[in-house]
């Protein structure tokens, strides 16, 4: 599965908003479910980032195995649907889980310049892409959806 299907559980979310009684709580629940496994990839990191791809293979779950899945390049999609997830539901633990997000973006990715991408997330300490991607601003930190998220205090 990779970094940018975590959208997946926003647009479910979305989809739940307006539909039949009958369906609603099923896209919703289907939305929760995804949010739950996005968050485990980035859960199960050292540096609490998610890898761009992770696995489902032999009792090993949302976990990147190769190399070249192991990077985290400031993509938005899970934390966007950690927003609509709290947005429709109202659950503390999305809040919590993008403030944790933020947290380890803060900690692991931000530069003298800005912010970058990290190569390894499994890594003890973080090797820089030195990319900030042009999205980062727009759609990662968009101050709209880190208003759900609780204050530092």
């Amino acid at each position: 599965m990779g970094h940018l299907t975590c959208f997946a559980g926003g647009m479910f979310a979305l989809g739940a908003d307006g539909s039949r009684d009958d369906k609603a709580g099923h896209y919703l629940q289907l939305g929760a479910e995804i949010a739950h496994t996005c968050h485990e990839s980035y859960d199960r990191t050292t540096l609490k980032l998610g890898p761009e791809a992770f696995k489902f293979d032999g009792g090993v779950e949302a976990v990147a195995v190769r190399q070249n899945e192991k990077y985290y390049i400031l993509r938005p999609e899970v934390i966007e649907t950690y927003w609509y997830m709290w947005r429709f539901t109202h659950d503390p633990k999305y809040r919590q889980w993008g403030w944790e997000a933020a947290q380890a973006i803060d900690k692991y990715c931000r530069v003298s310049g800005g912010f970058s991408g990290v190569k390894d997330v499994y890594a003890s300490a973080p090797t820089y892409d030195d990319v900030q991607q042009s999205f980062f601003l727009a759609e990662t930190l968009n101050p709209w959806r880190l208003a759900a998220i609780p204050s530092a205090s």
